[in-house]
């Protein structure tokens, strides 16, 4: 399903420059923590419900703005969720569902709908590395020798990406260096951390 909401509210992102948009929608009983992501490639689309526990959901936002209307594992926990007050006797279609979805997404981006280190990370536990650490610390240069291929681990440069942005993933990349992370604030910007020493 082609989602214009996406297509307006990434319209908006790109004139104010971000590449992130935290907000929430409430669909019927429901409501969820949402999370729209341009680092991704493709594009990501997640919902959190709100509540006791906690559910996420992850939709890959394809090019030309469609969302599949295919569910597939998460029909259930979804319908769990939508029926949270108990009163929907209603089967989970999928295309009504991204059609209602597509209406509750705001079209205005704001920068400060921007979402912090520690947001990002709550609202995406498909990142796995360091969860208790989502605040940037330094980095840690790999041996540039042939004899030492070793680099940034997978887990490590979706990290850099997904909290750092595009510019900082290259920079890990180009570099081999793998990103530091620590579990407070310690107002580290990661563009002007200088390099430390080379670790084998």
């Amino acid at each position: 399903m082609h989602m214009t909401s996406l297509q307006e509210l990434h319209r908006n992102m790109i004139a104010i420059r971000t590449d992130m948009q935290q907000f929430q929608i409430a669909m019927g009983a429901a409501s969820f923590d949402c999370l729209f992501s341009t680092r991704d490639a493709p594009f990501v689309l997640t919902l959190t419900s709100r509540g006791n526990a906690p559910k996420f959901f992850r939709f890959d936002v394809l090019p030309g703005y469609r969302i599949k209307d295919y569910l597939g594992e998460m029909y259930g926990p979804l319908l769990e969720v939508l029926r949270v007050n108990g009163t929907s006797g209603q089967p989970l279609s999928p295309k009504p569902f991204l059609d209602q979805l597509n209406k509750a997404i705001p079209t205005h981006a704001d920068l400060r709908n921007h979402p912090a280190p520690s947001e990002i990370i709550r609202l995406r536990p498909d990142i796995v590395e360091d969860r208790d650490r989502p605040f940037f610390d330094s980095w840690i240069y790999w041996d540039q020798t042939v004899s030492s291929p070793r680099g940034p681990s997978t887990q490590n440069l979706q990290k850099t990406r997904l909290m750092l942005g595009t510019d900082a993933e290259r920079h890990s990349i180009e570099t081999r260096a793998s990103s530091k992370w620590s579990a407070v604030d310690l107002g580290r910007n990661w563009g002007s951390i200088s390099r430390k020493a080379v670790t084998v």
